[in-house]
């Protein structure tokens, strides 16, 4: 009997945290740019981004903005040919920063939702019994505060804290009968963060910033419906306990003021590795627990970034790169993970007291193929996101090097 029940229970994929769900659009201008923002300073928004470039705020700085993703993928069995899409669902997490500044200190707090997202396969589709429907989202709150040392360098540090809530349903294959499984937990978890600035010169400015990974023992409820009678005591109602970690991740980053343009690029080294297995422990003693391997790689995304003003309007393009993680042989429907390419566009303008930020970013997975026993399946995915941001900042120290010199607020 428990060969059985392992067989039922060993499906349970965990949600990706790659790609189309590690939501890096956190800040509009960010967006238009494809995200790169680590060598840049100037508003509360830094705080996510690279905490040292809080340092150039002198009196009080705002943001709050949403991001609109709209994902969607599709399976295709590579047998039959047969293609079956997933609901991805509008998502809008939200980002909310503020800062102030005053002598050569600055600090910032911050509300985010830095990780989310799910999908919804169909309840008749083959894969049925690997996944129906996930969710995730984690909601992050942030403290943090820079130090500028001199005109050429800053340094700052951020404490993070991160809810993390999971659900999971699919269905049961009993061989004569067919039931459901949803499980679903939360929990907490903390990490910290450093950055540096260095302005060699006026028109050029280098950033770094290092995040340590973060923890979180979740704690919940498994429930099926539909089982025989025969998995009654092996397959009831119960806690369940389980962990995720959230990777740490190093990033440099580049700004630089041309006397036509201003450029930016990232590069970022996400520790994925520390994701190597999914382990989930159920409180009856009669029924097996769940360890699968995952055996994810670090992987590197590259950004790049260029804005231009016109008057006070100021037009961004942007485009990004960012490999796979999972290895083809974990590959689950929860998220087909893989390697991203991304093209974004963005305009902001001053309003009276507040400066208006818009962004569209289309990413793409490319095509990849499951090679794993559970379910092997070739997968295709994409997203649109459109992010906006309203900012309010006060005095400010002498003018960042890449703020138009016609517009009344920082240039993040």
């Amino acid at each position: 009997m428990n060969a059985r029940v392992l067989a039922v229970l060993s499906l349970f994929p965990l949600p990706a945290l790659a790609g189309g769900f590690a939501v890096s659009e956190q800040d509009a201008q960010a967006t238009g740019r494809a995200g790169a923002s680590v060598g840049v300073s100037g508003s509360a928004s830094a705080l996510h981004f690279n905490p040292a470039g809080l340092s150039t705020i002198s009196g009080v700085s705002a943001e709050a903005g949403a991001t609109a993703i709209l994902p969607s993928a599709t399976s295709t069995d590579p047998t039959s040919g047969t293609a079956t899409s997933a609901e991805g669902g509008l998502k809008l997490p939200p980002h909310v920063y503020g800062g102030y500044g005053f002598g050569q200190v600055a600090i910032g707090v911050g509300f985010n939702a830095p990780f989310g997202g799910g999908l919804k396969w169909p309840d008749t589709w083959a894969g049925r019994t690997e996944l129906t429907q996930m969710t995730l989202q984690v909601l992050a709150g942030h403290l943090g505060g820079a130090w500028k040392i001199n005109d050429q360098f800053s340094v700052g540090a951020s404490a993070t804290l991160y809810k993390v809530d999971v659900t999971l349903d699919k269905k049961v294959d009993f061989i004569d009968t067919e039931g459901t499984a949803q499980l679903g937990g939360g929990g907490v978890a903390f990490t910290g963060a450093l950055g540096a600035t260095w302005t060699p010169r006026s028109e050029l400015t280098f950033g770094f910033m290092g995040r340590l990974p973060a923890t979180a023992s979740l704690s919940g409820r498994a429930h099926f419906e539909g089982q025989p009678k025969a998995f009654a005591s092996t397959l009831p109602d119960q806690a369940i306990t389980t962990s995720l970690t959230l990777p740490g991740k190093l990033a440099f980053g580049a700004s630089a003021k041309l006397p036509w343009l201003k450029l930016f690029a990232d590069f970022e080294y996400t520790f994925w590795s520390s994701f190597q297995s999914f382990a989930v422990d159920f409180s009856n003693p009669s029924t097996p627990d769940v360890n699968q391997p995952r055996n994810w790689a670090n992987a590197p995304t590259f950004r790049l970034g260029a804005e231009k003003d016109f008057g006070l309007t100021t037009v961004r393009l942007g485009g990004l790169l960012d490999l796979a993680a999972s290895p083809a042989d974990t590959l689950s429907p929860s998220l087909p993970d893989s390697t991203r390419l991304g093209f974004s566009a963005g305009v902001g303008r001053p309003l009276g007291p507040v400066r208006l930020d818009l962004a569209y970013q289309f990413v793409a997975f490319l095509n990849r193929t499951s090679t794993g026993e559970s379910y092997p399946s070739n997968y295709s995915a994409s997203a649109h996101l459109i992010a906006f941001s309203l900012s309010w900042l006060g005095t400010h120290d002498e003018a960042p090097a890449l703020a138009p010199s016609s517009a009344p607020v920082a240039q993040r």
